[in-house]
């Protein structure tokens, strides 16, 4: 007797033949897909623990969301309406103002709305750059994606110069600030790898994360050609130790980059966070040139739909068609993202359509393979993620069909891309195991977790100040462009 049957769905399988079973079943033993096949053969084959009827459901791989950010799920929309400032809000904020306790009830959250979305992996970079001077941060957040049960890739190592840098922690509910240097926030993030990387049953995997793979130039935005001066010493110091933590925990590297980084890291032959097992976010206004080393290198890229693809676009069409990897990621939840892959798939098609002026860019499919098949390739886990093939981990969501915005049902692909949400999403298997029966999760009080994010936002609101952030402006009601008349962030508060 086998553990699993799921039976009459339109079983989207992502195979190398993208088979799609009209009336088909996935069954499941100990935690991987035993097989996949029509509904009257897998019934007739196997008696099963637990039958899950998915008429009327499209089943499909769990969704990956391969960047997003662990701390952000407390912090939506705040200093939306000073945007120009919000990194360095939000980065003040993480390195002063959150607890330790912070990071699990945060990962709590950002678990739980991941799980509700459909997602059954994604990549949390700790903070809005990521923090690693003391391991208990990851620690906390993994526990809570442990609890949730879906997988968490933890993002960690060491943010941008200058070095010592302070960063405070909460001592019975006081502050405590310390200046740290490079060296300790890579022992901490080595502690983290050691730690988390394939722990929780392989549900957690730890990569190195430096904040960008090129640390003296403009490391939110690209950087203009004439500004690209060559790599510092700090640069080429930063790649040798990222390269070797990577070696010494055979793990994998995760960073961010902008036009002119891999230009400049290219340049450094021996130890440039450059090839395929490195993934890259963002890569906006890159060159064509860039785009050609990330092709040549099999360095794997992501991207989340923004605005900021207006200002500097990711050539994701151009680096496909040159054969790179290209994922969809959420880069989610502050300020104004959600974990809603159907929603970025969407944003994604419309913000490169427009860009290029050409209506028949990123089909369906293809924006599908970039939230399964593709993001697992991109973070090195296509082995076991990203499609439902025998052997494979049996990470697997239903979608309810049955639905005014879904129905008819025909065009399945089509129907989930271009009108599904995340709460459409009816079941959620990790390993096999079901965290969510028919939207009800089942393996944390979803109230509960509701209720104590609540007040960890609310404490760390009023502890880091960020109430004044919040506040509408007087253009707020009636007005088609908005002002922020008064000074609200004070650069020397850094």
């Amino acid at each position: 007797m086998i553990d699993t049957l799921l039976v009459h769905g339109v079983v989207i399988t992502m195979d190398g033949e993208r088979r799609i079973l009209e009336d088909g079943a996935v069954a499941v033993q100990d935690g991987r897909i035993l097989e996949v096949g029509d509904t009257e053969n897998l019934v007739g084959k196997y008696e099963a623990k637990r039958v899950i009827d998915c008429k009327h459901h499209c089943v499909l791989p769990g969704l990956i969301d391969v960047h997003g950010h662990g701390g952000h799920s407390l912090f939506k929309t705040i200093a939306m309406d000073n945007i120009s400032f919000w990194m360095p809000i939000m980065t003040r904020t993480y390195k002063h103002f959150v607890t330790d306790d912070f990071w699990y009830y945060e990962g709590k959250l950002n678990a739980l709305e991941r799980l509700k979305a459909g997602i059954t992996t994604g990549a949390c970079v700790l903070g809005s750059m990521p923090r690693s001077d003391d391991p208990v941060f990851a620690l906390n957040h993994a526990r809570a994606y442990a609890e949730t049960g879906i997988r968490e890739i933890v993002c960690t190592g060491p943010c941008n110069p200058p070095w010592p840098h302070p960063f405070s922690r909460w001592v019975d509910g006081k502050q405590v600030t310390q200046e740290v240097t490079y060296e300790k926030v890579l022992a901490g993030a080595e502690a983290v790898i050691e730690a988390l990387n394939h722990a929780n049953g392989d549900r957690i995997r730890a990569f190195i994360t430096p904040f960008v793979i090129v640390t003296s130039i403009n490391p939110s935005a690209p950087t203009p050609t004439d500004q690209l001066y060559g790599l510092t010493d700090h640069d080429r110091y930063q790649a040798k130790r990222i390269r070797e933590i990577a070696r010494k925990y055979n793990t994998r590297i995760h960073s961010d980059a902008f036009g002119g980084m891999i230009h400049l890291a290219a340049q450094d032959k021996e130890n440039a966070l450059l090839g395929p097992d490195v993934h890259l976010q963002h890569c906006r206004g890159i060159s064509f040139d860039e785009a050609r080393i990330l092709a040549e290198t099999g360095t794997n890229v992501s991207s989340a739909p923004g605005f900021g693809q207006v200002l500097a676009r990711t050539p994701i069409t151009e680096l496909m068609e040159m054969g790179a990897t290209v994922a969809i990621s959420t880069d989610g939840t502050a300020p104004a993202a959600s974990f809603d892959m159907f929603q970025a798939m969407r944003k994604t098609q419309m913000v490169h359509q427009a860009a290029l002026k050409d209506y028949y860019y990123l089909p369906p499919g293809k924006l599908l393979e970039m939230v399964t098949i593709d993001a697992a390739r991109c973070v090195g886990w296509d082995d076991e993620l990203g499609s439902l093939e025998a052997g494979k981990k049996a990470d697997i969501i239903t979608v309810n069909m049955r639905q005014p915005h879904l129905a008819p049902e025909y065009m399945y692909v089509h129907r989930l891309v271009h009108q599904a949400v995340a709460g459409d999403v009816s079941h959620v298997l990790v390993d096999g195991e079901l965290l969510m029966d028919e939207r009800r999760v089942l393996t944390v009080d979803e109230e509960q977790v509701l209720e104590e994010a609540n007040g960890m936002a609310q404490e760390t609101i009023e502890r880091a100040g960020l109430r004044k952030y919040m506040q509408p402006t007087k253009y707020m009601w009636g007005s088609v462009r908005a002002y922020v008349d008064e000074k609200r962030f004070d650069p020397d508060a850094l």
